[in-house]
């Protein structure tokens, strides 16, 4: 069970490694910093991890959960980059859609995620429920950018819509792992489900491979698509007068 989890961690980290190389062979990586600041962390951390676990195996547990618990709260920056590119046309949207998903997140973290490490007995069922609610506060932005994206029928570039794809299918299979363990014990956790936490990244890395393996730039003009019908042609004029008013609030 040990061997096929480091196999799956090391396919995991040569993914990474491609997703790297293909950012900088393209322009994705300017497009992209937050991203693919989020991608040089886990494939530094990732490293880092395994010379720990090889060099100095008492203290790979303690390294681990530092690692973990960090990743949980720099995958954030995957989420601020996806609301980056929603309003990617209008500016001053932009900005608000970032504040928007970071105000969204920290009151998560306040009255959701905060109080579990503050008030929960034990330290293995405090780090898992800390984990369970980092990914469920996740999905809940998350889904709010997927329903704004929806509804303005924002042109997403295929670069975007992969990366919603790919950490949609992460964060569910981590919804699902985090909730059975918090469920029946981290005994079980350790033993067979922390298997799937770098298998589901690992599926997720497979997508952002294909999604970013070349840059397509957004489509420009409108946010919203052209066969859109008037009613949705209507809230585009009106997001595009609302982002001049607010560009020009920000201004002063």
């Amino acid at each position: 069970m040990q061997n096929l989890g480091m196999a799956i961690s090391y396919c995991g980290l040569f993914f990474v490694g491609i997703v790297l190389l293909r950012g900088a062979m393209t322009k994705s990586m300017k497009q992209f910093p937050l991203f693919y600041s989020y991608v040089i962390y886990v494939f530094c951390g990732t490293v880092v991890m395994y010379t720990v676990y090889w060099l100095d195996r008492p203290a790979y547990p303690s390294a681990y959960w530092l690692y973990f618990l960090v990743s949980i709260l720099v995958e954030f920056a995957v989420l601020v980059e996806i609301s980056d590119h929603i309003f990617q046309n209008l500016t001053a949207l932009r900005l608000l859609g970032r504040a928007i998903t970071i105000i969204i997140s920290a009151i998560f973290a306040i009255f959701y995620m905060l109080p579990v490490i503050l008030w929960s007995h034990g330290r293995p069922y405090a780090l898992l429920a800390f984990a369970l609610r980092a990914s469920v506060t996740k999905v809940v932005v998350l889904v709010v950018l997927f329903w704004v994206a929806h509804h303005f029928r924002s042109e997403l570039s295929r670069n975007v819509r992969g990366l919603m794809l790919g950490f949609s299918l992460y964060l569910g299979v981590s919804v699902v792992i985090f909730a059975a363990a918090c469920s029946f014990g981290s005994n079980i956790y350790a033993r067979v489900l922390w298997i799937m936490t770098p298998a589901s990244y690992l599926l997720c890395l497979i997508v952002w491979t294909i999604a970013l393996g070349d840059f397509f730039p957004a489509p420009n003009g409108s946010i919203v698509s052209p066969a859109c019908g008037r009613g949705s042609q209507a809230v585009a004029l009106e997001l595009a007068r609302f982002n001049d008013e607010l560009s020009k609030f920000l201004d002063k």
